[in-house]
């Protein structure tokens, strides 16, 4: 992947010059920090600057107490002290060295914000930032931290207005204001405003065609439309901009999604095992698993035989199974456990799902309770073909779903897993639901060929 258009790492001065005045007075740690901030804005480990790894050990090798760069650094590991003692050791002595007298107010601010994270209070570090942004607008790092965090706790309007508020103290020739335009148009694609924000998405990427993000915007406007034609068209134009990029594995997911919509499950499977499934068993990643068992539960559910697939996928979800860390990763994990044939390691999935309700640690022990463990009781009835239970559970959660976190089109897996459900139950009323669910589905998507592919398979079992 070429440069970034911004790759001129500003000094201390120029961070001031822009309203961010840093306490540290290495012009070096400051620069790291812009590396390392443009890699996380941008997807992609720069193996030149020895990739964000490599700059944050500059970063404190310039000034070990940076106190933003100790932000950066634990904000984007998102872990739960709880959890990980190593963890809550680093998020402390951070907390400590805010109290500093010589720390800036918005840094001060921003500890604060990622303690709050790790402590699994969610909003309350949201707050913090939204704060931040109002004194601070030009501040890229409370809004990427936000924009992650409105995605993990389903807030799609937060995701939109974060950005629309600050948009209008940016200028064109500003770093990351494509970046800006690119996850503005996220928010807009998820609050259904899909004409704007494809608009908004291209604008990104005729700044820098190399944005996975509005790439991957684009993709989601296509999905949630149903123009599957047109975004394969689009993914295949576009491929060779994105596909070294830390988004690589879930772009190819999307594409996936669009030959799964059409009924060409082997070009699906194509993409599932030429890209998405080694990238997984690379990088070894919670989310990238997400990817492939979503995928992997929409084509099993029509009958694609996937082998070994679910095994694979299992390899990476069962170190996860205790992480609790969010719940749509804990949905997709225990599709992974069942599909692979690992009942135990469903129990324990369970078992571990209830314990952080029991705790009732931060935000995360109330989503858990209403929306995650119901959610994961309904797939597991469903794996013992109990499928009015199944029904009879998701029924409610049809507009809570949200609150799992994830984008609409990843979300949606738990819609189709619905219908899936109500096609397979003996009653009526039941069978009556899921053809009412896809006539929904065909009115939102009218050029998709799946709610109609759907809905003849329920007349033709019945």
């Amino acid at each position: 992947m070429p440069s970034h258009p911004h790759c001129h790492w500003r000094s201390a001065q120029d961070w001031k010059t822009l309203g961010l005045e840093f306490s540290s007075p290495s012009d070096e740690a400051c620069k790291m920090y812009d590396a390392c901030l443009t890699q996380y804005v941008n997807y992609h480990d720069d193996t030149n600057l020895g990739g964000t790894d490599g700059c944050i050990s500059k970063m404190f090798q310039a000034d070990p107490d940076f106190l933003m760069g100790h932000v950066f650094k634990l904000g984007t590991k998102f872990q739960f002290v709880h959890k990980n003692y190593a963890h809550a050791q680093e998020v402390y002595k951070m907390a400590e060295m805010a109290k500093k007298p010589h720390v800036k107010p918005w840094e001060r601010k921003h500890a604060e914000a990622v303690q709050y994270l790790s402590e699994g209070k969610i909003d309350n570090a949201c707050e913090k930032w939204e704060d931040i942004l109002v004194e601070y607008p030009m501040d890229m790092l409370s809004l990427k931290f936000l924009h992650d965090m409105y995605i993990f706790n389903g807030l799609s309007r937060g995701l939109r207005d974060s950005c629309a508020r600050v948009l209008p103290y940016w200028k064109p020739d500003t770093p990351f204001y494509g970046n800006l335009l690119g996850m503005y148009a996220f928010g807009l694609e998820e609050t259904y405003m899909y004409s704007e924000a494809e608009k908004t998405a291209r604008k990104a990427l005729a700044i820098n065609r190399y944005d996975s993000w509005a790439v991957h915007c684009v993709a989601h406007c296509k999905e949630m439309t149903g123009k599957v034609k047109e975004g394969i068209e689009f993914m295949t134009a576009t491929e060779n901009n994105w596909n070294d990029t830390i988004l690589r594995c879930h772009n190819y997911w999307h594409w996936a999604l669009y030959y799964y919509e059409n009924g060409d499950f082997e070009s699906a499977v194509g993409l599932l095992d030429n890209y998405i499934m080694p990238h997984m068993k690379s990088k070894k990643t919670i989310f990238n698993v997400t990817d492939a068992a979503s995928l992997c539960y929409r084509l099993e559910a029509e009958g694609y035989d996937l082998g070994s697939r679910w095994s694979d996928c299992f390899e990476i979800a069962k170190e996860h199974i205790e992480d609790n860390v969010w719940s749509y990763y804990d949905i997709c994990s225990m599709l992974v456990c069942l599909g692979s044939n690992h009942k135990e390691e469903s129990d324990r999935l369970l078992t571990s799902v209830k314990s952080s309700i029991k705790a009732g640690i931060g935000d995360i022990a109330k989503i858990y309770s209403d929306v995650t463990l119901p959610i994961i009781e309904a797939i597991k009835a469903y794996d013992d073909q109990e499928y009015d239970t199944a029904v009879e559970i998701m029924k409610p959660q049809k507009y809570q779903l949200y609150r799992i976190g994830g984008s609409r089109a990843q979300n949606e897996f738990l819609n189709i897993f619905t219908i899936h459900a109500a096609a397979r139950s003996k009653l009526p009323q039941n069978q009556k639901y899921a053809s009412h669910l896809l006539m929904e589905m065909k009115c939102q998507k009218e050029s998709s060929p799946l709610p109609d592919r759907l809905l003849q398979n329920l007349i033709i079992s019945h």
